[in-house]
Protein backbone atom coordinates (compact mmCIF):
# COMPACT_ATOMS: atom_id res chain seq x y z
CA UNK A 1 0.00 0.00 0.00
CA UNK A 2 1.46 3.31 -1.03
CA UNK A 3 1.23 5.79 1.80
CA UNK A 4 2.90 8.98 2.81
CA UNK A 5 3.26 11.37 5.68
CA UNK A 6 1.07 14.47 5.90
CA UNK A 7 2.76 17.84 6.13
CA UNK A 8 1.38 21.03 7.70
CA UNK A 9 0.45 23.95 5.49
CA UNK A 10 3.09 26.70 5.23
CA UNK A 11 2.50 30.26 6.49
CA UNK A 12 0.91 32.77 4.08
CA UNK A 13 3.10 33.66 1.06
CA UNK A 14 5.66 36.40 1.44
CA UNK A 15 5.40 39.72 -0.38
CA UNK A 16 5.78 39.25 -4.11
CA UNK A 17 4.30 35.75 -4.05
CA UNK A 18 1.14 35.09 -6.05
CA UNK A 19 -1.88 36.65 -4.37
CA UNK A 20 -4.21 34.08 -2.84
CA UNK A 21 -7.07 34.58 -0.46
CA UNK A 22 -5.81 33.82 3.09
CA UNK A 23 -6.70 30.42 4.48
CA UNK A 24 -9.95 30.37 6.41
CA UNK A 25 -8.06 30.19 9.71
CA UNK A 26 -4.31 30.66 10.11
CA UNK A 27 -4.36 29.17 13.62
CA UNK A 28 -6.26 26.02 14.60
CA UNK A 29 -9.86 26.93 15.50
CA UNK A 30 -11.00 26.66 19.09
CA UNK A 31 -12.37 23.30 20.21
CA UNK A 32 -15.77 22.70 18.72
CA UNK A 33 -18.86 21.54 20.59
CA UNK A 34 -20.39 18.16 19.88
CA UNK A 35 -22.09 18.34 16.49
CA UNK A 36 -25.84 18.74 16.48
CA UNK A 37 -28.13 16.06 15.10
CA UNK A 38 -27.70 15.64 11.34
CA UNK A 39 -29.99 17.80 9.22
CA UNK A 40 -32.80 16.25 7.24
CA UNK A 41 -32.04 15.68 3.57
CA UNK A 42 -32.77 18.76 1.47
CA UNK A 43 -35.55 18.67 -1.05
CA UNK A 44 -33.02 18.20 -3.83
CA UNK A 45 -31.20 15.26 -2.16
CA UNK A 46 -32.41 11.65 -2.00
CA UNK A 47 -33.13 9.99 1.34
CA UNK A 48 -29.93 8.98 3.13
CA UNK A 49 -28.01 11.94 1.73
CA UNK A 50 -27.40 15.35 3.30
CA UNK A 51 -26.78 18.68 1.62
CA UNK A 52 -23.27 20.11 1.81
CA UNK A 53 -23.25 23.79 0.79
CA UNK A 54 -20.56 24.88 -1.63
CA UNK A 55 -17.54 27.03 -0.82
CA UNK A 56 -13.82 27.59 -1.31
CA UNK A 57 -11.00 25.33 -0.14
CA UNK A 58 -7.21 25.47 0.05
CA UNK A 59 -5.49 22.16 -0.69
CA UNK A 60 -1.87 21.03 -0.85
CA UNK A 61 1.27 22.60 0.53
CA UNK A 62 3.97 25.05 -0.53
CA UNK A 63 6.52 23.73 1.97
CA UNK A 64 9.75 22.62 0.25
CA UNK A 65 9.76 19.57 2.53
CA UNK A 66 6.31 18.46 1.37
CA UNK A 67 6.01 15.55 -1.03
CA UNK A 68 6.16 16.67 -4.65
CA UNK A 69 2.71 15.21 -5.25
CA UNK A 70 1.24 17.66 -2.69
CA UNK A 71 2.60 20.83 -4.31
CA UNK A 72 1.72 23.56 -4.98
CA UNK A 73 -0.80 24.80 -2.45
CA UNK A 74 -3.83 25.97 -4.38
CA UNK A 75 -7.38 27.25 -4.00
CA UNK A 76 -10.40 25.58 -5.55
CA UNK A 77 -14.15 25.93 -5.14
CA UNK A 78 -16.76 23.23 -4.58
CA UNK A 79 -20.40 23.36 -5.63
CA UNK A 80 -23.31 22.28 -3.46
CA UNK A 81 -23.35 18.49 -3.06
CA UNK A 82 -25.59 15.68 -1.89
CA UNK A 83 -23.43 13.32 0.18
CA UNK A 84 -24.23 9.92 1.73
CA UNK A 85 -24.55 10.50 5.47
CA UNK A 86 -22.76 7.18 6.12
CA UNK A 87 -20.35 4.95 4.29
CA UNK A 88 -22.12 2.39 2.11
CA UNK A 89 -23.07 -0.50 4.39
CA UNK A 90 -22.78 -4.25 3.95
CA UNK A 91 -26.59 -4.52 3.77
CA UNK A 92 -26.82 -1.90 1.03
CA UNK A 93 -24.05 -3.45 -1.03
CA UNK A 94 -25.41 -7.00 -0.73
CA UNK A 95 -28.79 -5.70 -1.91
CA UNK A 96 -27.03 -4.38 -5.01
CA UNK A 97 -25.34 -7.78 -5.48
CA UNK A 98 -28.70 -9.55 -5.24
CA UNK A 99 -30.20 -7.19 -7.81
CA UNK A 100 -27.40 -8.15 -10.23
CA UNK A 101 -26.06 -4.58 -10.42
CA UNK A 102 -22.91 -5.15 -8.33
CA UNK A 103 -20.26 -7.86 -8.40
CA UNK A 104 -19.56 -9.73 -5.13
CA UNK A 105 -17.48 -7.97 -2.50
CA UNK A 106 -14.38 -9.81 -1.33
CA UNK A 107 -14.97 -12.40 1.34
CA UNK A 108 -11.53 -14.03 1.61
CA UNK A 109 -9.84 -11.68 4.06
CA UNK A 110 -10.29 -12.18 7.78
CA UNK A 111 -11.74 -8.68 8.22
CA UNK A 112 -13.84 -8.56 5.05
CA UNK A 113 -17.29 -7.65 6.32
CA UNK A 114 -19.27 -9.44 3.59
CA UNK A 115 -18.14 -12.80 4.96
CA UNK A 116 -19.92 -11.96 8.23
CA UNK A 117 -22.96 -10.23 6.74
CA UNK A 118 -25.35 -11.67 9.34
CA UNK A 119 -23.63 -9.78 12.18
CA UNK A 120 -22.13 -6.90 10.23
CA UNK A 121 -24.98 -5.67 8.06
CA UNK A 122 -24.65 -2.16 9.53
CA UNK A 123 -20.86 -1.99 9.09
CA UNK A 124 -19.29 -0.33 6.06
CA UNK A 125 -18.74 -2.58 3.08
CA UNK A 126 -15.03 -3.17 2.50
CA UNK A 127 -12.88 -5.43 0.33
CA UNK A 128 -14.29 -3.74 -2.80
CA UNK A 129 -12.16 -2.22 -5.54
CA UNK A 130 -12.63 1.15 -7.24
CA UNK A 131 -14.63 -0.32 -10.13
CA UNK A 132 -17.05 -2.00 -7.71
CA UNK A 133 -17.48 1.21 -5.71
CA UNK A 134 -18.08 3.16 -8.90
CA UNK A 135 -20.67 0.61 -10.12
CA UNK A 136 -22.59 0.72 -6.83
CA UNK A 137 -22.85 4.51 -6.92
CA UNK A 138 -23.93 4.40 -10.58
CA UNK A 139 -26.71 1.95 -9.64
CA UNK A 140 -28.10 4.75 -7.44
CA UNK A 141 -27.67 7.47 -10.07
CA UNK A 142 -24.78 8.92 -8.06
CA UNK A 143 -20.98 8.74 -8.19
CA UNK A 144 -17.81 8.66 -6.13
CA UNK A 145 -16.67 12.08 -4.87
CA UNK A 146 -13.74 13.82 -6.46
CA UNK A 147 -10.69 14.21 -4.25
CA UNK A 148 -11.36 17.92 -3.72
CA UNK A 149 -15.04 17.30 -2.91
CA UNK A 150 -14.08 14.65 -0.35
CA UNK A 151 -11.52 16.89 1.36
CA UNK A 152 -14.00 19.77 1.39
CA UNK A 153 -16.72 17.94 3.30
CA UNK A 154 -14.16 16.12 5.48
CA UNK A 155 -12.71 19.44 6.70
CA UNK A 156 -16.05 21.09 7.35
CA UNK A 157 -15.84 23.11 4.14
CA UNK A 158 -14.12 26.48 4.48
CA UNK A 159 -13.99 26.01 8.29
CA UNK A 160 -10.77 24.01 7.69
CA UNK A 161 -11.25 21.70 10.68
CA UNK A 162 -8.39 19.52 11.83
CA UNK A 163 -10.68 16.48 11.74
CA UNK A 164 -14.16 15.92 10.38
CA UNK A 165 -15.69 16.27 13.88
CA UNK A 166 -13.70 19.36 14.90
CA UNK A 167 -10.26 19.95 16.40
CA UNK A 168 -10.24 17.51 19.31
CA UNK A 169 -8.04 14.35 19.18
CA UNK A 170 -9.52 11.14 17.70
CA UNK A 171 -9.94 9.03 20.85
CA UNK A 172 -13.64 8.42 21.47
CA UNK A 173 -14.64 10.20 18.27
CA UNK A 174 -13.89 7.65 15.57
CA UNK A 175 -13.18 3.96 14.97
CA UNK A 176 -9.39 3.69 15.08
CA UNK A 177 -6.86 1.48 16.85
CA UNK A 178 -9.67 -1.07 16.68
CA UNK A 179 -8.16 -4.56 16.57
CA UNK A 180 -11.41 -6.32 15.67
CA UNK A 181 -12.02 -4.61 12.35
CA UNK A 182 -14.56 -1.93 11.46
CA UNK A 183 -17.22 -0.37 13.68
CA UNK A 184 -20.92 -0.19 12.83
CA UNK A 185 -21.80 3.06 11.05
CA UNK A 186 -23.08 5.82 13.37
CA UNK A 187 -21.20 4.35 16.33
CA UNK A 188 -19.86 7.86 16.96
CA UNK A 189 -21.55 11.28 16.78
CA UNK A 190 -21.95 12.96 13.40
CA UNK A 191 -19.30 15.45 12.36
CA UNK A 192 -19.37 18.41 9.97
CA UNK A 193 -22.54 18.71 7.87
CA UNK A 194 -24.12 15.79 9.76
CA UNK A 195 -21.86 13.21 8.08
CA UNK A 196 -20.79 10.06 9.95
CA UNK A 197 -17.43 8.26 9.96
CA UNK A 198 -15.71 10.43 7.36
CA UNK A 199 -12.46 9.90 9.29
CA UNK A 200 -11.56 6.44 10.59
CA UNK A 201 -13.59 3.24 10.17
CA UNK A 202 -12.60 2.67 6.51
CA UNK A 203 -10.68 4.76 4.03
CA UNK A 204 -12.96 5.95 1.21
CA UNK A 205 -12.37 5.67 -2.53
CA UNK A 206 -12.48 8.90 -4.54
CA UNK A 207 -13.18 9.17 -8.23
CA UNK A 208 -9.98 10.92 -9.32
CA UNK A 209 -6.87 9.31 -10.64
CA UNK A 210 -3.91 9.94 -8.32
CA UNK A 211 -1.30 12.48 -9.40
CA UNK A 212 0.51 15.68 -8.36
CA UNK A 213 -1.59 18.67 -7.37
CA UNK A 214 -3.43 20.64 -8.48
CA UNK A 215 -5.02 18.90 -11.49
CA UNK A 216 -6.40 15.35 -11.41
CA UNK A 217 -4.62 13.37 -14.15
CA UNK A 218 -6.61 12.52 -17.26
CA UNK A 219 -5.09 9.03 -17.18
CA UNK A 220 -3.57 7.39 -14.11
CA UNK A 221 -2.28 4.04 -12.90
CA UNK A 222 -3.85 4.52 -9.45
CA UNK A 223 -7.01 5.93 -7.90
CA UNK A 224 -7.06 7.94 -4.72
CA UNK A 225 -8.62 7.23 -1.36
CA UNK A 226 -8.91 9.26 1.84
CA UNK A 227 -9.82 9.20 5.50
CA UNK A 228 -7.81 6.69 7.56
CA UNK A 229 -9.15 3.40 8.89
CA UNK A 230 -9.88 1.26 11.93
CA UNK A 231 -6.40 -0.30 11.84
CA UNK A 232 -4.32 2.89 12.19
CA UNK A 233 -2.50 3.73 15.43
CA UNK A 234 -0.98 7.17 14.75
CA UNK A 235 -2.94 10.42 14.62
CA UNK A 236 -1.35 11.60 11.38
CA UNK A 237 -3.39 8.93 9.53
CA UNK A 238 -6.60 10.60 10.70
CA UNK A 239 -5.84 13.88 8.93
CA UNK A 240 -8.38 14.71 6.19
CA UNK A 241 -5.50 16.21 4.19
CA UNK A 242 -3.67 12.90 3.95
CA UNK A 243 -3.66 11.31 0.49
CA UNK A 244 -3.40 7.64 -0.40
CA UNK A 245 -3.77 5.50 -3.51
CA UNK A 246 -4.35 1.99 -4.85
CA UNK A 247 -4.59 0.47 -8.30
CA UNK A 248 -8.26 0.37 -9.36
CA UNK A 249 -8.45 -3.44 -9.09
CA UNK A 250 -6.93 -3.56 -5.59
CA UNK A 251 -9.04 -3.77 -2.45
CA UNK A 252 -8.69 -4.42 1.25
CA UNK A 253 -10.46 -4.59 4.59
CA UNK A 254 -9.28 -1.04 5.30
CA UNK A 255 -11.10 0.48 2.31
CA UNK A 256 -14.74 1.32 1.52
CA UNK A 257 -16.63 4.29 0.04
CA UNK A 258 -19.60 6.65 0.08
CA UNK A 259 -21.44 8.25 -2.86
CA UNK A 260 -22.27 11.84 -3.82
CA UNK A 261 -24.23 13.61 -6.52
CA UNK A 262 -24.38 17.14 -7.88
CA UNK A 263 -27.88 18.66 -7.67
CA UNK A 264 -29.28 19.64 -11.06
CA UNK A 265 -29.61 23.28 -10.00
CA UNK A 266 -26.13 23.54 -8.44
CA UNK A 267 -24.04 26.58 -9.35
CA UNK A 268 -20.81 25.32 -10.93
CA UNK A 269 -17.94 27.80 -10.29
CA UNK A 270 -15.88 26.46 -13.23
CA UNK A 271 -18.73 25.27 -15.44
CA UNK A 272 -20.03 21.77 -16.01
CA UNK A 273 -17.95 18.74 -16.92
CA UNK A 274 -18.08 17.77 -20.62
CA UNK A 275 -20.72 15.11 -19.89
CA UNK A 276 -22.80 17.59 -17.86
CA UNK A 277 -23.14 15.16 -14.94
CA UNK A 278 -21.12 17.18 -12.47
CA UNK A 279 -19.31 20.44 -11.94
CA UNK A 280 -15.88 20.71 -13.52
CA UNK A 281 -12.83 20.94 -11.28
CA UNK A 282 -10.96 24.24 -11.41
CA UNK A 283 -8.28 26.33 -9.71
CA UNK A 284 -8.63 29.96 -8.57
CA UNK A 285 -4.92 30.36 -7.90
CA UNK A 286 -1.79 28.58 -6.69
CA UNK A 287 1.36 29.40 -4.71
CA UNK A 288 4.20 28.78 -7.16
CA UNK A 289 7.87 28.78 -6.12
CA UNK A 290 9.69 31.87 -7.47
CA UNK A 291 10.40 32.74 -10.22
CA UNK A 292 7.38 30.73 -11.42
CA UNK A 293 3.90 32.24 -11.46
CA UNK A 294 0.43 30.75 -11.81
CA UNK A 295 -0.75 31.44 -15.36
CA UNK A 296 -4.26 30.10 -14.85
CA UNK A 297 -3.32 26.53 -15.73
CA UNK A 298 0.17 25.84 -14.34
CA UNK A 299 3.21 27.30 -12.62
CA UNK A 300 5.40 28.79 -15.38
CA UNK A 301 7.92 31.52 -16.05
CA UNK A 302 6.65 34.84 -17.30
CA UNK A 303 6.28 34.79 -21.08
CA UNK A 304 6.04 30.99 -21.34
CA UNK A 305 3.00 29.56 -23.16
CA UNK A 306 -0.09 28.55 -21.23
CA UNK A 307 0.81 24.85 -21.65
CA UNK A 308 4.25 23.44 -22.39
CA UNK A 309 5.12 21.92 -25.76
CA UNK A 310 3.17 18.80 -26.62
CA UNK A 311 0.34 19.60 -24.20
CA UNK A 312 -3.06 21.24 -24.54
CA UNK A 313 -5.55 22.63 -22.04
CA UNK A 314 -8.40 20.31 -21.06
CA UNK A 315 -11.37 21.26 -18.88
CA UNK A 316 -10.90 19.87 -15.37
CA UNK A 317 -7.41 18.49 -16.04
CA UNK A 318 -5.16 21.47 -16.80
CA UNK A 319 -2.49 20.77 -19.42
CA UNK A 320 -2.65 17.23 -20.82
CA UNK A 321 -0.72 15.40 -23.52
CA UNK A 322 -1.80 16.47 -27.00
CA UNK A 323 -1.82 12.82 -28.11
CA UNK A 324 -3.46 10.61 -25.45
CA UNK A 325 -1.45 7.63 -24.24
CA UNK A 326 -2.67 4.42 -25.88
CA UNK A 327 -2.43 0.91 -24.47
CA UNK A 328 -2.35 -0.16 -20.83
CA UNK A 329 -0.80 2.17 -18.29
CA UNK A 330 2.05 0.73 -16.25
CA UNK A 331 3.85 2.12 -13.25
CA UNK A 332 7.51 3.17 -13.27
CA UNK A 333 10.19 0.57 -12.78
CA UNK A 334 10.81 -0.04 -9.09
CA UNK A 335 14.56 -0.40 -8.56
CA UNK A 336 15.70 -1.59 -5.14
CA UNK A 337 19.29 -0.45 -5.54
CA UNK A 338 18.75 2.89 -3.73
CA UNK A 339 17.11 1.39 -0.63
CA UNK A 340 19.13 1.53 2.61
CA UNK A 341 18.42 0.12 6.08
CA UNK A 342 19.32 1.45 9.53
CA UNK A 343 18.61 0.16 13.04
CA UNK A 344 16.10 2.23 15.12
CA UNK A 345 16.07 0.61 18.59
CA UNK A 346 13.93 3.42 20.05
CA UNK A 347 10.93 1.68 18.40
CA UNK A 348 11.73 -1.86 19.62
CA UNK A 349 9.16 -1.68 22.42
CA UNK A 350 6.44 -0.73 19.95
CA UNK A 351 7.43 -3.66 17.72
CA UNK A 352 7.35 -6.10 20.63
CA UNK A 353 3.87 -4.90 21.58
CA UNK A 354 2.26 -4.74 18.14
CA UNK A 355 4.30 -7.11 15.92
CA UNK A 356 4.86 -10.42 17.76
CA UNK A 357 7.84 -12.29 16.36
CA UNK A 358 9.31 -9.09 14.85
CA UNK A 359 10.87 -7.37 17.90
CA UNK A 360 13.57 -5.25 16.19
CA UNK A 361 12.87 -1.91 14.50
CA UNK A 362 14.61 -0.78 11.32
CA UNK A 363 14.15 2.23 9.05
CA UNK A 364 14.26 1.66 5.28
CA UNK A 365 15.02 4.79 3.26
CA UNK A 366 15.43 5.75 -0.39
CA UNK A 367 13.94 4.32 -3.57
CA UNK A 368 10.21 4.09 -4.18
CA UNK A 369 7.64 2.96 -1.65
CA UNK A 370 7.22 -0.27 -3.61
CA UNK A 371 10.98 -0.87 -3.62
CA UNK A 372 11.24 -0.34 0.15
CA UNK A 373 8.36 -2.75 0.67
CA UNK A 374 9.98 -5.42 -1.48
CA UNK A 375 13.35 -5.14 0.26
CA UNK A 376 11.89 -5.11 3.79
CA UNK A 377 9.51 -8.00 3.13
CA UNK A 378 12.42 -9.97 1.71
CA UNK A 379 14.08 -9.57 5.11
CA UNK A 380 10.96 -10.81 6.90
CA UNK A 381 9.91 -7.33 8.10
CA UNK A 382 6.51 -5.62 8.17
CA UNK A 383 5.67 -1.92 8.23
CA UNK A 384 4.84 -0.21 11.53
CA UNK A 385 4.68 3.28 9.97
CA UNK A 386 5.55 4.96 6.67
CA UNK A 387 6.31 8.47 5.48
CA UNK A 388 7.79 10.41 2.59
CA UNK A 389 10.89 8.47 1.53
CA UNK A 390 10.97 6.05 4.48
CA UNK A 391 9.35 2.98 6.03
CA UNK A 392 9.62 2.18 9.73
CA UNK A 393 9.54 -1.60 10.06
CA UNK A 394 9.54 -4.38 12.62
CA UNK A 395 11.85 -7.30 11.82
CA UNK A 396 12.81 -10.73 13.21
Amino acid sequence: MACREDRPDPPPPAAGAPSLRPAASAAPPAPTPSPAAPPAPAAGCPAGMVTVPGGRLFMGSSSPSASVEDRPRFETEISELCVDETEVTVAAYLSCEQAGKCTPAGREGRFCNARRAETRADHPINCVDWHQAQAFCASRQSRLPSESEWEYFARGGSADLRYSWGNEPPDGRTCWKHVGGTCAVKSFPAGAFGLYDVIGNVWEWVDDGFGPFPWPPEQATSRGYRGGSWSRRFEKWMSPKLRNRFRPRESGSHLGFRCVLTPRDARCPFGRSPDGARCAFGVHGAECPPPLRWNGVRCAREGEPECSAGRVKRVGHGCVLREPISGPLTGPASSTTAVTRARTPEFDADCRQHKPGQPQAYRYSGGTHDARNRVSRGAGCSNRDVGVGWNSTCCP
